[in-house]
């Protein structure tokens, strides 16, 4: 979700690294705030898509900042930094909990996992639910974070429904490659996809293989 408005609630001297800075690299417009009540003054001001708060860096567990903002709150989701020492009861009902050390990056997908999907990043063929940004599979009642290339590779047939794909062409979109001298890579993925999309993996509903031609995804 580009552009997303996000609060960082954090110490006026938090310890490297400063997570504003990867966040603004990313194109989200950062708040930072230093204690809640200021977060909440914002936050009805102006609309906020993540809360971020660093408890680690405020020195404490975090409960009853937590609280306050839930109370408050309307569904906003809540991204909470945390240490080994400091860590916030599970129960709290906070959307995430990071505990460091952890890198940019985790915090990054982590914003990632509480923001809402793009239409850009999402498709829906039939009970199967793709979100590309986040890289999860849901199906049947089940999802699953995946690879990028299974990722990749069920893109490919939810674009396709119903038609044939030979291996060729499928290792090509997938692999950026003409090479089908070895086709196991393929042949893995395939079953990974099915174990996590199909009720039964050993008798396939969805991701058909058709003999001597490739495969097929077949949805209702």
């Amino acid at each position: 979700m580009a552009n997303a408005k996000v609060i960082l609630v954090e110490s006026e001297r938090p310890p490297t690294p400063l997570f504003a800075e990867a966040l603004q690299r990313k194109g989200y417009a950062v708040t930072v705030e230093h204690n809640v009540q200021a977060a909440l003054k914002k936050i009805q001001s102006h609309s906020t898509d993540v809360i971020i708060l660093d408890v680690s860096s405020l020195k404490t567990s975090g409960m009853r900042m937590l609280r306050a903002l839930r109370a408050e709150l309307n569904g906003t989701p809540i991204l909470v930094v945390a240490d080994k020492k400091n860590k916030p009861d599970e129960n709290a009902g906070q959307s995430l909990t990071l505990v460091k050390p952890f890198t940019p990056r985790k915090l990054l997908n982590g914003v990632v996992r509480l923001l809402p999907a793009d239409d850009s990043n999402y498709l829906q063929v039939g009970p199967i639910k793709l979100n590309l940004a986040q890289r999860r599979i849901a199906c049947g009642g089940r999802e699953e974070r995946v690879t990028p290339k299974q990722i990749r590779l069920l893109e490919v047939f939810m674009r396709h429904p119903g038609e044939i794909l030979s291996r060729k062409t499928l290792i090509k979109q997938v692999w950026d490659t003409d090479y089908t001298g070895d086709t196991r890579t393929l042949d893995v993925h395939i079953s990974w996809l099915r174990g996590v999309i199909e009720p039964n993996p050993a008798k396939p509903r969805y991701i058909r293989t058709i003999r001597g031609q490739g495969y097929r995804l077949d949805v209702p």
